[in-house]
């Protein structure tokens, strides 16, 4: 059962450039909006942009990126980060004057530098949501993804001075991105550049390399993902998720990634070592600081 639809807080026309996981899950979800705003959207694959426009997810198909952002009050790339700072540049002087621009990548320092070279100020706020899925395309696109989900929104300026200022959504870019996503169902937060960056170096970024890693020695043994039990299908999940998507996004966080990665080596020695000299202390030791945390300890 659908729950009942929530107003929109003020965007008429809403441009999405990246019409698959994330950017279609985005039309869904602004389409059970009480007043949904006229979505106009591209996509590289026009069959699928062919199909939401004829499903209704999108009113117009847009033949190339620029025809999407055009006329809009609200322009979101939800695009691979290499490919968002590229239409950030191809698209200067393209947005209206009153447009509010954001994206949904998963790193924010070279998107938010390019907003500066760009000099596009407060009216470019990061927006990163902490969802997802391994899979990937329209057809894996749902109503519900951003529902509950912590949104990360960078401002131009510093959170802390974004607080600063009384707020008002009618004229403030973070507030009135802010009250989207919470219209959406979704918990948005400020945060600055750096900090995301780093946090999702160990939240998000290091998962996706460890399971990956896991996968990838799985395959070289000759184990068949049809041989897995529950836990090696749940540690294994994303391992499917798009090597393309994925690549873009490890190589723009990569700098911060070295002690993630250094801590978990460290951490898989302790365990070899420990298996090696037979010794249950230290290895129960280890298990059972990953159970105490795990459980909220």
């Amino acid at each position: 059962m659908n729950p009942s639809p929530t107003p929109n807080p003020g965007f008429r026309r809403i441009g999405i450039v990246g019409l698959g996981l994330m950017g279609g899950s985005l039309a869904l979800a602004l389409r059970r909006l009480e007043e949904p705003p006229f979505l106009a959207a591209f996509s590289l694959d026009r069959d699928e942009l062919a199909q939401a426009q004829a499903a209704g997810i999108i009113d117009h198909a847009a033949p190339d990126p620029a025809a999407a952002v055009q006329d809009a009050d609200l322009v979101v790339y939800a695009t691979p980060i290499a490919a968002t700072l590229e239409l950030l540049h191809a698209h200067r002087g393209l947005w209206p004057a009153h447009a509010i621009l954001t994206d949904l990548g998963s790193v924010k320092r070279p998107i938010m530098r390019r907003a500066a070279q760009l000099g596009l100020g407060t009216r470019f706020v990061g927006g990163h949501p902490m969802t997802g899925d391994h899979r990937t395309g329209l057809a894996a696109a749902r109503a519900d993804l951003y529902e509950l989900a912590r949104v990360w929104l960078v401002p131009a300026e510093s959170p802390a001075h974004a607080h600063d200022r009384p707020p008002n959504p009618g004229h403030d870019p973070l507030a009135r991105l802010a009250a989207l996503w919470r219209a959406l169902g979704a918990q948005p937060a400020p945060i600055d550049a750096d900090r995301h960056d780093l946090l999702v170096a160990w939240t998000s970024h290091l998962p996706q390399l460890a399971a990956s890693a896991l996968g990838a020695t799985l395959q070289r043994a000759g184990i068949d993902p049809t041989d897995l039990g529950p836990g090696g299908r749940d540690t294994t999940r994303l391992a499917a998720a798009s090597p393309d998507l994925w690549t873009d996004i490890l190589l723009h966080n990569a700098d911060l990634l070295a002690r993630p990665l250094a801590e978990l080596r460290a951490t898989l020695d302790q365990l070899a070592d420990a298996l090696a000299r037979h010794d249950p202390h230290t290895l129960h030791q280890l298990l059972e600081r990953a159970r105490h945390w795990r459980q909220g300890g």
